[in-house]
């Protein structure tokens, strides 16, 4: 999989490149993921530019968590409680099979063993 990069960044497919050519994903250094080919620096900036792109998502993810929780806040609180409320209701009857199917277990287990005692 080799492709043109654009600008030093390319998508492949698989991961990011910061190389004037996309080299196979089998050719990347496993600590920036690129095809630094082991020069200390070019790896080092890899991994500065990768960082930079994780750190950009986060910060817009936050900004947007923010954003969300303003414009739909009163909405997903009712949401969740909504969602609590079922999950708890689901939970509980999860809790009641359980018991019921280690009950009928141990009942049988018991029942088998009264067999043996009895030959």
């Amino acid at each position: 999989m080799s492709g043109e990069c654009a600008s030093g960044t390319c998508e492949t497919g698989t991961s990011a490149c910061s190389t004037s050519t996309c080299e196979s994903s089998s050719e990347r250094c496993s600590a920036c993921q690129t095809a630094c080919g082991g020069d200390p620096i070019a790896c080092a900036t890899a991994m500065w530019q990768l960082s930079f792109f994780q750190a950009l998502k986060a910060a817009q993810v936050e900004v947007l968590k923010a954003k969300i929780q303003k414009a739909w806040g009163q909405k997903m609180d009712k949401a969740a409680d909504a969602v609590l409320e079922a999950m708890g209701i689901q939970w509980q009857s999860m809790l009641a099979q359980a018991g019921a199917k280690a009950s009928l277990s141990e009942r049988l287990r018991t029942l088998w063993q009264e067999d043996r005692k009895s030959s």
